[in-house]
């Protein structure tokens, strides 16, 4: 059995029999050849011998196979936390690094939201070419998806990812990000660069996650 930490020091996982788990024993992914897939065969990144798990922005590495899923193992004793580590240099990062606590008013709980700060300033494209707005914490930028009276914003506006009856925000909607069936969801630009696909399709690849993506927004 081997503890993950991240560069805070913080326990956030556990190896057991090549299988990676949660501090709450939940499935997280397989490894192999020191290589960390999530449940579904996609590349997580590497693991360091500092007992993190490292990625390279840059690079896509090809998914696997699904792997099957393990019995739950006993809950490991918890570790004490460590010093803080060296601070990774771009294009690498922590895997498990990319979340921040925020507080939940439905649940009365502060709860772990996956940080996309760095996603301020992606243009949102549709798969048929439609611009779909900004990424912007300026509510009053016309672009802006946070602008609630603009374009792109408006749970009114056929363009906007917001509007839950168009085909760009509807679950069922074929360029939608959330619909969880489509192959075409919409795909995030920074500086005309492809950087991913804003989908709940837990099949396509890069892809940010719709939910967390949106549970991120609300923070902001």
């Amino acid at each position: 059995m081997r503890y993950i930490f991240n560069t805070n020091g913080e326990y956030v996982a556990f190896i057991a029999n090549n299988y990676l788990f949660n501090t709450e024993c939940d499935w997280l992914g397989v490894i192999q050849n020191n290589k960390v897939y999530d449940t579904f065969g996609v590349f997580i990144g590497e693991l360091s011998n500092d007992d993190r798990i490292v990625r390279n922005k840059l690079i896509n590495e090809a998914r696997i196979m699904k792997p099957m899923k393990p019995m739950k193992p006993m809950k490991p004793m918890r570790p004490m936390k460590r010093l803080r580590m060296a601070r990774l240099l771009y294009p690498f990062e922590d895997a498990f690094l990319n979340s921040e606590k925020t507080f939940n008013h439905g649940t009365g709980k502060y709860e772990n939201v996956i940080n996309f700060k760095h996603l301020l300033g992606a243009k949102i494209i549709a798969e048929d070419n439609t611009f779909l707005g900004i990424i912007s914490d300026n509510r009053f930028n016309h672009d802006s998806v946070l602008n609630k009276y603009g374009s792109f914003g408006s749970p009114y506006s056929q363009t906007s990812i917001f509007n839950n009856y168009g085909k760009y925000g509807s679950e069922y909607g074929q360029f939608s990000p959330f619909n969880s069936f489509t192959s075409t969801p919409p795909r995030l630009y920074i500086d005309e660069k492809f950087i991913a696909y804003l989908s709940t399709n837990e099949f396509v690849n890069p892809r940010i996650d719709t939910n967390q993506f949106m549970n991120w927004l609300k923070t902001i």
